[in-house]
Order: structure tokens, then sequence, then C-alpha cells
């Protein structure tokens, strides 16, 4: 008997997952007016500042693997809707500053929320056991991703 994975790359399904998953993230966010990158960005940019490192879009290019374009347009949709503040860096006016509002640290502490519906959902009827094995092996692939990508 053929299994589904016989037909489709494995990269398909990881795809498709991630698609899904950022769609239903988008839908739970919906209400905060945030999308799925944004409150990623946003909880990333909370994580930096919580362990005392300066946060600016060469910082967040380089930890979020992203183009400078895409953090920017991500920044400039955080600032727009007031969940951070850009201000110049005191020792280079050339680099830009990030830090969270009020607003931002209140949303972060609700956020959970969403993120807990949607691993919920990904690992609807897993065992305990199951659910462990999962994340070391999602941990494993994304570690082999990224050693690769470091050779290039």
């Amino acid at each position: 008997m053929h299994s589904i994975f016989d037909t489709y790359p494995y990269s398909l399904y990881i795809k498709h997952i991630a698609q899904k998953v950022r769609e239903i993230l988008d839908q739970l966010l919906k209400n905060h007016g945030l999308n799925s990158s944004q409150a990623i960005l946003l909880s990333h940019i909370h994580q930096s500042i919580e362990e005392n490192v300066e946060v600016n879009r060469k910082f967040l290019e380089k930890t979020m693997a992203l183009s400078g374009p895409s953090v920017t347009n991500l920044l400039n949709g955080l600032e727009k809707s007031g969940f951070i503040i850009r201000s110049s860096n005191p020792t280079d006016g050339r680099n830009l500053r990030v830090e969270i509002t009020a607003k931002a640290k209140q949303f972060l502490n609700e956020r959970s929320d969403a993120f807990s519906k949607s691993e919920e959902l990904i690992t609807q009827g897993m065992s305990d056991a199951e659910k462990a094995m999962f994340v070391s092996l999602l941990t494993r692939a994304f570690e082999n991703v990224e050693k690769h990508m470091s050779k290039r």
C-alpha cells in the first residue's frame, strides 16, 4: 500500500501546512489589527528587548531571515497601528531603534491565545509523546535546513 508521502514531496506538505497555519493565525489575530507576520515580528522584538538586545532593522533582517524591504514594511504596519515606536539611535543617527508600546505589551500578554489555538489545531489527536516527538522532528528539520543554508 502506498503512502501519500510517496506521491508528493515533504516540501509540498510543509508549504501547505504553513499557509493554512498562517491563515488561521491571521484570522485569530484580526481583532488585534495584526497579521501573523507582524505578530511574530512583534514577539521577536519584545523578546530581544527583554534580553537587552538593541533592536534595529539590520538586527531584525538577520535574526528573522527577512529582506530589508520586508522588515521595513512590517515595521511600518506595526508603527502605523501603534504597536512600536521608531527613534534615532543616539550613538548612530543613521540607524533607527525599535521600541514596543503599551498597546504592544497588552497584545503580547494576550497573544498566546492565538498561537496556542493554532498549535492545538496542528497537534489535535496527538498524544503527549507524539507532540514531543513532533516538536523534536520539527526542530531537527529546521536545524538541518539552517545548517545547509549557512554552508552556502
